[in-house]
């Protein structure tokens, strides 16, 4: 069973990189939605770039949205990732088979989104890997 997935996060979540993942997960045949780790770094700062921030960020969003699946890796300071975050919770509510996992929220700072109903929260990659659309 085919997955779009779209990762958000810091790019190194302690047990591999969001590009280590998203490569095992499109071996196994999902899709990866815009992987913005791969982008040329976004000029900044963001508000005098719009040309290059606005689209990128609206492709994030989309992606986040749209995802069957939707992966966090949470750090203390994770400011994009949370509006993605948000933006998988929000299409939940349209989604009712849509997935939203946080990896290891229980060592940084939580926050009370992660105890949405949607969320599904896991200690590491390895319970990610034992999930049966994996």
């Amino acid at each position: 069973m085919e997955k779009d997935i779209y990762l958000a996060g810091k790019l190194n979540a302690g047990e591999l990189t969001i590009g280590e993942f998203a490569s095992e997960l499109e071996q196994r045949g999902h899709t990866v939605l815009e992987k913005w780790w791969q982008l040329d770094k976004l000029p900044t700062p963001y508000m005098e770039n719009l040309n290059t921030s606005s689209p990128a960020a609206q492709a994030m969003i989309d992606a986040a949205y749209d995802s069957d699946i939707a992966v966090l890796f949470p750090g203390d300071n994770i400011l994009g990732a949370a509006v993605e975050f948000g933006a998988a919770i929000a299409s939940s509510k349209t989604n009712a088979e849509k997935q939203i996992i946080v990896v290891n929220p229980y060592e940084v700072r939580q926050s009370v989104f992660y105890a949405h109903p949607a969320v599904i929260t896991v200690r590491g990659i390895a319970q990610v890997r034992e999930m049966n659309w994996f």
